[in-house]
């Protein structure tokens, strides 16, 4: 086994399961490494695969972690029982290790791919649509709500722009808009009222619109 620098041992002890840690630091300086032997630490410790959950902000990355997972487990399936002790010490575990621990160690590909459901490596967003399915009543949404993606959000908007500009009641109001501002930056205020829309619940008067603002009623900028 080779000698561990600083920066190494700084990420055996961040893996450690027994530990609550905080992790920053910067692209490519190894979180996922990280996060990676924090889960196969769980997994050697006896922790069901069922109970274990990992989010991550992209689907890619999520990918990535569990293709390295289960890179790393498949790996030690094939190690005899010293090249396996080597790396399991190197991962932060032992210093030694009965063979029933080691045996252990071998099914652990196993038992994650056959985990009920999955390992459970997600998107915060697909972490939390599968709440959402699974508590749709308490959540106050249909059972049978589809999520609905960046792409599909801005062809909905534009449609309903589009509905509105053809539209005697409303086409002045768009029109009036597009002439303060570019066709791209009125998207761009549709998307930011969408995101806002608690305070669109209640129609305001004039004076109730300037007063939100701090101006006097009918304040102009010429």
């Amino acid at each position: 086994m080779t000698a561990q620098n600083e920066a190494t041992l700084a990420q055996v002890f961040a893996a450690d399961p027994s530990r609550s840690t905080w992790l920053t630091a910067n692209a490519g300086s190894g979180k996922t490494r990280v996060l990676t032997d924090r889960v196969a630490r769980l997994l050697f410790a006896g922790t069901d695969p069922e109970s274990i959950l990992c989010l991550t902000y992209t689907k890619a990355a999520a990918s990535e972690m569990q293709n390295r997972l289960f890179q790393r487990l498949g790996q030690w399936t094939m190690l005899d029982k010293e090249a396996l002790c080597a790396v399991l010490i190197e991962l932060g575990e032992g210093p030694t290790f009965t063979n029933e621990q080691l045996d252990n160690a071998r099914t652990l590909f196993a038992k994650a791919i056959e985990a009920r459901g999955g390992l459970k490596i997600q998107t915060i967003h697909s972490f939390c649509s599968s709440l959402l399915r699974q508590f749709p009543l308490e959540a106050g949404v249909s059972p049978m709500f589809v999520e609905i993606d960046d792409i599909e959000q801005r062809k909905l908007r534009q449609a309903i722009l589009s509905e509105m500009a053809a539209n005697p009641e409303t086409s002045e109001t768009i029109a009036a808009l597009l002439s303060i501002v570019s066709e791209y930056d009125i998207e761009k205020l549709i998307a930011e009222i969408c995101q806002n829309k608690e305070g669109f619940s209640d129609p305001k008067t004039s004076d109730a619109i300037w007063a939100t603002f701090d101006l006097p009623p009918g304040f102009s900028s010429d």
